[in-house]
């Protein structure tokens, strides 16, 4: 099904510190047991639209977004799809609420795509990443190793410092060239019609 396109937002801040942002969610899971992808940095939603005509309604989506007014566009994006739910705030910190009561009702979790997120170049800024060494540490404990973590970025210097704090927390990765399924974010589009580079991996826990 196409989807009608809404309006979107105006004037929307590019940078958002997830360490002020106190929202918590949980989520007791989909009406049925199809697997769960997880886009974290949604944006205007293209990569799980994508995904939507690749796969239908064979797999549940999760679009999380930290800058409200983008999360209030994916909702309306999304309104006539029961297997697409929208979160707002700091995914991090809403990780476990939001995905184990599926996982601990037999669900997989199958990919979980961190796409193009804020590189928080600064030093004291580094623990806002998505993937810090205390969201390594924590999912860890809970998380299936079927679950597929898929990292993208334009960001050399991110892409290797990550890959860095991976191999400290012995984790192993996997670089890969082409975008999974041919799906691509809006930011990735516009990037390599720029003529930057994209870095992808894979990783397990």
């Amino acid at each position: 099904m196409k989807l009608t396109k809404p309006k979107l937002p105006k004037r929307v801040r590019n940078h958002v510190n997830p360490l002020a942002d106190l929202i918590e969610h949980s989520f007791d899971g989909f009406s049925n047991n199809n697997p769960i992808i997880i886009d974290i940095g949604s944006y205007r939603g293209e990569f799980v639209e994508q995904l939507l005509e690749k796969f239908s309604s064979s797999k549940n989506y999760i679009a999380a977004e930290i800058r409200k007014p983008y999360a209030r566009f994916l909702e309306e994006l999304f309104t006539e799809h029961d297997n697409v739910m929208v979160f707002d705030g700091d995914t991090a910190k809403n990780f476990k609420t939001i995905l184990k009561p599926s996982q601990d009702k037999g669900v997989l979790i199958e990919y979980v795509f961190i796409n193009f997120p804020d590189p928080w170049f600064k030093e004291r800024h580094k623990k806002r990443r998505v993937i810090n060494r205390n969201f390594l540490q924590e999912t860890k404990k809970w998380i299936s190793t079927e679950t597929v973590f898929v990292f993208q970025t334009d960001q050399e210097e991110l892409f290797r410092e990550t890959q860095e704090l991976l191999v400290e927390e012995r984790i192993i990765y996997e670089e890969f060239s082409e975008p999974l399924w041919g799906a691509q974010t809006h930011w990735e589009t516009m990037k390599i019609g720029e003529g930057d580079n994209i870095y992808r991996m894979k990783f397990f826990m």
